[in-house]
C-alpha cells in the first residue's frame, strides 16, 4: 500500500468540500452493535453563502484516506449544522448519522403469522421500511410458532430480532445490517510498522459486574494511519511488538484534524 498524500473530500448535497482547497476535519465514530455511527465535521471560513446553504437532512458523503488508497468511509444525513467561532477562525461544525431519525422515528405496526421465522420477517420488512436489510447472517434463524408481534419503533424492532437470533445488528449508511457474531465477513489486512500501524496495545481485563468473571475474549487497541477500507468488523493480521496474529475490529474511530493527524482508532477482538 502507497499511502501518500491525503485525500479528504466531502460532499453535502451539491456542495463539495475538498482538503486541497478548503480546511476542514473529521471525527466519525463506528460500532458493531445497534447504536447510530455519528460523525462530526468542523469546516472553517466558509463563505455565508455556504453556510446558509447546509442544511439540516442533507445527504453526507465522506472520501477519505490516500492518492492510491482512498474510499467512502461515511454515508449519513445531516442531524445539525452550527456555526461558531474557534480561535481566530469562523467553525461550521456539522453533526450527521446513517439518519438516525428515520431509525428512531419509524414505527412498525406488524403481525407476522404462525410459523414465520426471523429471516423471512426481515425480508418481509425491508419492503416497508426506508432501509436496506442485509442479512449476512444469523446465530440462529428463530421460529416463532405463534407468529411475532410488533408496535414499536424501527431501532426497537431490530434490538428484539438481534436478541432472538443471538445475531448483531448495526445501521451504517442506508443499510440494516445482520452478522452472526462471530464469524468474520471480510479477509484479512495485514499491518505492520512498515505499512501504517502506529501502535497495538493490549486492554486491560475487564470484569463482568454480576459474576466478576473475566471477559472472555482479549481485547487490543490499535492505531494506524487513515485506511479506508479498514471497516467494522474487519478481520487484521497484526506484527507488532505487543501482539502477533489475527484481531477482528469491534469498534473504530476515523479522525483528521491537522495534517499529522490522520489515523484509525480501533479496538479488537483477538481471534484465534
Amino acid at each position: 500500500m502507497k499511502l501518500f498524500k491525503q485525500v479528504r473530500k466531502l460532499m453535502i448535497d451539491k456542495i463539495l468540500i475538498d482538503f486541497d482547497k478548503l480546511d476542514f476535519e473529521f471525527n466519525v465514530q463506528c460500532s458493531d452493535d445497534n447504536k447510530s455511527d455519528i460523525a462530526t465535521f468542523t469546516i472553517y471560513n466558509l463563505s455565508e453563502t455556504t453556510k446558509k446553504a447546509l442544511k439540516k437532512g442533507q445527504v453526507v458523503s465522506l472520501t477519505a484516506g490516500y492518492e492510491e488508497l482512498q474510499g467512502v468511509i461515511f454515508n449519513g444525513v445531516v442531524e445539525e449544522v452550527l456555526h461558531k467561532r474557534l480561535d481566530n477562525d469562523i467553525a461550521t461544525i456539522i453533526y450527521a448519522t446513517p439518519n438516525n431519525y428515520l431509525y428512531t422515528n419509524t414505527i412498525v405496526n406488524k403481525q407476522f403469522k404462525a410459523g414465520i421465522t426471523a429471516r423471512d420477517i426481515l425480508s418481509l420488512l425491508s419492503k416497508e421500511i426506508p432501509f436496506k436489510i442485509d442479512v449476512k447472517g444469523l446465530g440462529k434463524n428463530t421460529n416463532y410458532p405463534n407468529g411475532k408481534a410488533f408496535s414499536n419503533r424501527l431501532s426497537n424492532v431490530i434490538d428484539v430480532i438481534a436478541k432472538d437470533t443471538n445475531s448483531r445488528a448495526r445501521l451504517t449508511n442506508n443499510t440494516i445490517e445482520f452478522t452472526e457474531k462471530d464469524k468474520v465477513y471480510s479477509s484479512i489486512i495485514k499491518l505492520n510498522a512498515t505499512n501504517g500501524l502506529v501502535r497495538c496495545e493490549k486492554q486491560d481485563s475487564k470484569k463482568d459486574e454480576k459474576n466478576e468473571k473475566k471477559q472472555e475474549k482479549e481485547k487490543y487497541n490499535l492505531e494506524c494511519l487513515l485506511i479506508p477500507i479498514i471497516q467494522i468488523n474487519q478481520l487484521l493480521e497484526i506484527e507488532s511488538y505487543e501482539y502477533t496474529g489475527k484481531l477482528k475490529v469491534k469498534e473504530l474511530t476515523y479522525n483528521a484534524t491537522d495534517i499529522n493527524t490522520f489515523s484509525v482508532v480501533a479496538t479488537c477482538e483477538v481471534v484465534k
